[in-house]
């Protein structure tokens, strides 16, 4: 409800001759940026990858569980790192709003056209299960959600500020460069250790785990499956992307108006 008083500055209102002329001027501007949108997600697939020599283990439900296990079968990871409040080093019962409503928004057809690319998503937070779980059954969230809790998972993929353990740094830049850009108030918390989001995603080899990628920030601000995949190293899978030869498995639909009806994914295994 809007308060009685608010004045709302609404667009101005044209005939629709000014409209379509304004829309087609606009539409020039989305289509330059849907095919530099494609070359940037081009260039972060063609990124090196960097082996992942580090034991985490993670707790769950069942046990506890490797970095590999996550990949629950698939070939790839994406991970997205839940923030959890914490006060004077105790986590509290409920976790970051943000990060809540991002989850909120993944539905069962997200996690299944990933599923169908080979691709498993899955949360972690540094807050150990006895917090984690009421609150997930709370939400009704049937995603997989595990603890870093007593790793260096979330500090060494830089979402946790810890001065103690590592310099402190965020989204590539140090407490220097951070002051220069504006953007300090990412370091400034002094309850440490705390958390801050992003994403990160992981590629599985011949046994061994990579990571490929990692965004932080609002560089997290993405949902949809397609805008997922864009994010890892083997990208939507189809035949129009570069580089080629990145599909993971046979039989992937080669368009999306080809993909399965929710009832036809199956698990595909790791070839």
């Amino acid at each position: 409800m809007h308060a009685p008083n608010e004045v709302l500055n609404y667009p101005r209102v044209a005939p629709r001759e000014d409209w379509l002329q304004n829309r087609l001027a606009l539409l020039e501007r989305e289509k330059a940026l849907t095919r530099e949108r494609d070359r940037l997600n081009q260039a972060r697939r063609e990124l090196p990858m960097v082996r992942v020599d580090a034991d985490y283990v993670f707790a769950a439900p069942d046990g506890p569980r490797s970095l590999g296990d996550l990949f629950d079968g698939r070939r790839q990871l994406i991970v997205y790192h839940f923030m959890w409040h914490w006060e004077k080093g105790e986590p509290l019962d409920e976790p970051c709003r943000g990060c809540a409503g991002w989850v909120d928004e993944v539905g069962r057809g997200q996690t299944n056209v990933l599923k169908a690319r080979n691709t498993t998503l899955v949360l972690v937070s540094r807050a150990p299960l006895a917090k984690i779980l009421p609150f997930k059954r709370r939400m009704g969230w049937s995603l997989p959600w595990y603890s870093s809790a007593g790793t260096s998972f979330n500090v060494d993929f830089g979402v946790t500020i810890d001065a103690s353990v590592a310099p402190l740094a965020y989204n590539y830049r140090t407490a220097e460069e951070h002051a220069k850009a504006g953007t300090s108030y990412y370091l400034e918390n002094p309850d440490q250790p705390y958390d801050l989001p992003g994403i990160s995603c992981f590629l599985r080899k011949d046994g061994d785990v990579y990571h490929t990628y990692s965004t932080y920030g609002r560089g997290g601000e993405v949902t949809g499956s397609y805008a997922l995949l864009d994010l890892t190293a083997l990208g939507r899978q189809e035949d129009w992307e570069e580089p080629k030869g990145r599909a993971a498995g046979k039989g992937l639909p080669p368009r999306p108006d080809l993909n399965p009806f929710p009832d036809e994914y199956e698990r595909r295994p790791v070839e």
